[in-house]
């Protein structure tokens, strides 16, 4: 269209129509201008109009609200707009699912260690909080399961906690999920109360106080990444080419997928502790690769 019949259309001038196609180049979009014919968007711009089940639609509403937060510029105005979309589309009661899993489910970038695959407790809970399903959880094996109505689930440093109401104990409790854990989703319903939303803001992290102290093998010092997540605190170099290194972290788990990346060219001297769980760790390693490799 040629900027004097969008002027005339929209009722505003011409130098109007120039100033808004400027800003809206300036904000990504790609607005191209054709002698002769005017204006116009490429013809893959936008995309064919798309049929969502309910289900897909709040899974894109969760995923545009956390791209929201966590990028910037064209990317996050893109994600604000496709959310607005979204969120109009749904039925009023999907709708307010959505805006309550966006308060109770805290979403997290994949690990610096890389991806690597989730918990499957977390995968049940997540489920669970979807579908509003009461679950059975038992930590360490022992004991009695417990059963719980998910309310959400939120991150501290690098501990997971489920928020849920105890129905034997008639108030909502705070479940830690670092240790063994088992998960498993019932039949039985429950209705999340209304307006319910659980602190998922992010939470200020203390300084990391645990000592760990770990020495490398001369040969791999020269490439030796450190996450930036990861705070030395001392590095030591040896006469033969080892390298010894304090760190300060929140918690020993924190580290273990790094050391382990490392094998055997890495060897933690404390805590106590944390050696027996990479050896442990090691150990159980060790015994998948006994036999024949095999899917059973």
């Amino acid at each position: 269209m040629r900027a004097e019949d969008l002027a005339q259309a929209l009722g505003v001038s011409e130098r109007t129509i120039y100033r808004d196609v400027q800003s809206l180049k300036e904000a990504g979009i790609p607005v191209e201008g054709v002698p002769g014919q005017g204006y116009r968007l490429p013809d893959d711009y936008l995309l064919d109009p798309l049929a969502l089940t309910v289900d897909e639609a709040v899974m894109l509403v969760l995923g545009s609200a956390y791209a929201a937060q966590n990028f910037d510029g064209r990317y996050r105005a893109a994600a604000r707009s496709a959310h607005r979309k979204l969120d109009d589309a749904l039925p009023e009661r999907h709708r307010e699912k959505a805006l309550s899993l966006q308060g109770n489910v805290s979403l997290v970038p994949p690990s610096v260690f890389g991806a690597t695959p989730e918990d499957p407790a977390l995968q049940q809970l997540r489920r669970a909080l979807l579908e509003e399903r009461t679950v059975q959880v038992q930590q360490d094996g022992t004991g009695a399961p417990r059963s719980l109505n998910p309310y959400g689930l939120v991150r501290k440093n690098a501990v997971w906690y489920l928020v849920a109401y105890a129905p034997e104990r008639d108030r909502v409790v705070h479940v830690r999920l670092d240790r063994d854990t088992d998960v498993a989703l019932t039949n039985q319903t429950f209705q999340r109360p209304s307006g319910y939303r659980s602190d998922t803001a992010p939470v200020q992290a203390s300084a990391p106080d645990r000592e760990v102290r770990v020495v490398f093998a001369a040969e791999v010092v020269p490439s030796l990444q450190i996450a930036p997540s990861i705070h030395v605190e001392r590095s030591e170099e040896l006469s033969d080419g080892r390298l010894i290194l304090t760190l300060r972290v929140q918690h020993e788990l924190e580290i273990l997928p790094w050391l382990l990346s490392w094998g055997s060219h890495v060897r933690v001297l404390e805590p106590h502790a944390l050696r027996q769980r990479l050896g442990e760790e090691a150990r159980r390693i060790a015994v998948q690769y006994q036999d024949e490799p095999s899917l059973l």
